[in-house]
């Protein structure tokens, strides 16, 4: 908890620096000058060099930001554009003076340029290798880094592999990095490298971001503020009182599959008024049950996956589900021969429109609401919104960027989503509910109940964990005999399934292996005892590992053979450990991968 306090009195100290209405260190004085560079503040640098950075100095100045670059206990990395970037930002606005901006989005622009602390010519060349820059800036998001640029802002059938000017490096795709030759100047509280561009800060949410195509998308944004459901898509963070008083901020990120004008023309839709008689909408177009609302709901999914996510599939055939933003109703992903398909009838015609709370699609098809027939479902028990803003918060503050989708590395992170708050707060989760009992695991060694991120194999195969784990995470319980912990499922398709539970075996384990830990399941009404371990290695999924028991690996267990859902919906899942181990053995705990719904003919 102290540490926790500690992060927040630091948020709001650096807050109150970049963020003020009125710049807090006019007339203050903080360093002791020479005249010489080193002694110079960011600040008094960029005055020093006018015919460089005067024009950023008078950005810095109009968003209440000058002074703040001078105080010397608040290092920073500063992005500075010289003359010319700001000469094009400003031509690229359409506008004449700095002036000219609204105020808000001045000091947006300020703050994607700085990130706190000291970034040094080494480590800023380590991260351009990597592709990013793992520690967010004062606006709150990170910069990717490149060598070269690609042309991004067109169709998917318009865009190329080429990389241009691949001998400079570049920021967001968007601002080239001067030459650093000897590398940034270093000053008294800080270093600067020269952009040659202005970073555009992703400041719109989606449906604003959607207003930058002009008269692009016109029909689905009058939609979306008719229906009110321009407030909805517009939100980014969600504020939390816990009961123990702190706050806990959540971010929230959606996927949109926007419909542009022409392909509602080509329907014959030519206005919001012909989609509301194509909807049959009536005139309570904001009430949550009017058919136009519905329709916009269900354009947006309640977490934000790119093209690649979407195109991630184990097998030729696949289908994958997602959950879309209106309750009890799903999209279907798919790949035809290569393209990928939303419902079997929609295309992506542009991809990956990044917004502040999200990603966009643009589609080639109306997208009306689809009830699909039983179709497989692999539900990764870490794969939650909640889960995963928890998860990429924590490594916002230890600087490993957003956690839950970055690539794998050498090094496995276990993150504690229990109430103990090991290693800080970082959300609010909702998406489980758990009881511990006594445990002789430690909790510093195995979470009640924890995010585990799986390591690569090797560096020569670093795309592959060592588990063989879906989307390379593991929940981990350590929840002592009796404990238990229940969840709700992504929505079922009504119809009959199998039900198969995936989870983790490792060497610690293996005492297990014999005999197997019982565990109570219950689905709604359905019940089963598993001896979960029993009979590894030999069960792996893997082949390669069922003659290996020291080996890291993923088991399957059926559940059960048939359940029926006779409604589309979510359903609650509870598991009890039933194992007198989970109490008295110090190594005891469960590593769950994911639960797979298998459709039966019918």
């Amino acid at each position: 908890m102290l540490e926790m306090k500690k992060t927040i009195i630091l948020l709001i100290v650096l807050a109150s620096l970049f963020t003020a209405c009125k710049d807090p260190f006019l007339n203050s004085e903080y360093l002791v000058r020479t005249g010489e560079d080193l002694s110079l503040s960011n600040a008094e640098y960029f005055s020093k060099y006018p015919e460089k950075y005067s024009k950023w100095v008078e950005l810095l100045k109009y968003a209440d930001m000058f002074n703040a670059m001078n105080d010397a206990a608040t290092s920073s990395t500063v992005f500075a554009p010289d003359n010319d970037a700001m000469d094009k930002f400003l031509q690229w606005k359409g506008i004449k003076s700095i002036q000219e901006l609204d105020k808000q989005y001045a000091k947006y622009v300020v703050q994607v340029h700085i990130i706190k602390g000291i970034i040094s010519n080494n480590d800023f060349i380590a991260d351009v290798n990597a592709g990013s820059i793992p520690i967010k800036t004062v606006f709150g998001s990170y910069l990717t880094t490149s060598y070269g640029y690609k042309i991004t802002d067109v169709d998917d059938n318009l865009r190329d592999l080429s990389i241009h000017d691949s001998l400079s490096i570049y920021l967001n795709n968007q601002a080239k990095v001067a030459s650093i030759g000897s590398g940034g100047a270093i000053t008294a509280n800080g270093i600067i490298y020269t952009v040659k561009d202005v970073i555009r800060p992703l400041s719109e949410t989606i449906i604003d971001r959607l207003r930058v195509y002009k008269d692009e998308y016109s029909i689905f944004i009058k939609a979306a503020e008719i229906t009110g459901y321009e407030k909805v898509a517009s939100v980014y963070a969600d504020t939390v009182s816990n009961l123990d008083g702190s706050i806990s901020i959540n971010q929230i990120r959606n996927t949109c599959f926007a419909v542009p004008d022409k392909v509602y023309n080509d329907a014959g839709i030519k206005s919001v008024e012909d989609l509301e008689s194509y909807l049959q909408a009536g005139s309570d177009f904001a009430s949550p049950a009017n058919a136009f609302y519905k329709y916009m709901a269900y354009h947006f999914l309640p977490q934000s996956f790119n093209k690649e996510t979407l195109s991630k599939f184990k097998v030729i055939g696949e289908v994958s589900l997602y959950d879309t933003k209106l309750q009890g109703n799903i999209i279907t992903v798919n790949s035809d021969n290569g393209v990928l398909k939303i419902n079997n009838l929609a295309s992506v015609l542009r991809s990956n429109i990044e917004a502040r709370n999200g990603v966009i699609h643009k589609i080639d098809n109306i997208l009306p609401i689809y009830s699909p027939k039983p179709i497989r479902v692999a539900w990764d028990f870490c794969n939650a919104p909640d889960i995963e803003s928890f998860v990429n918060a924590y490594g916002a503050t230890n600087k490993v960027g957003d956690l839950f989708s970055t690539p794998l590395t050498n090094k496995e992170t276990q993150i504690d989503l229990s109430l103990d708050h090991l290693q800080g707060n970082f959300g609010t989760l909702t998406s489980f509910q758990y009881v511990a009992s006594t445990s002789k695991t430690p909790a510093q060694s195995y979470r009640k109940v924890g995010f585990f991120k799986c390591a690569y194999v090797s560096s020569a195969q670093n795309t592959v964990n060592t588990y063989g784990a879906n989307m390379d995470n593991l929940m981990i319980l350590n929840l002592g005999y009796t404990g238990y912990i229940t969840l709700k499922t992504p929505t079922i398709i009504k119809g009959k399934y199998k039900v198969v539970l995936y989870y983790a075996g490792s060497p610690g384990l293996k005492t297990f292996y014999t005999n197997g830990s019982n565990t109570r399941f219950n689905l709604d009404d359905y019940q089963k005892n598993l001896y979960m371990w029993k009979g590894l290695p030999g069960t792996f999924v893997d082949v390669t590992k069922r003659t290996n028991s020291i080996a890291n690996g993923i088991a399957a267990d059926v559940l059960w053979d048939v359940v029926e859902f006779p409604e589309s919906g979510t359903h609650t899942l509870k598991a009890t450990i039933l194992d007198i181990n989970a109490k008295t053995n110090s190594t005891y705990r469960q590593m769950w991968d994911y639960m797979e719904f298998i459709p039966l003919e019918q």
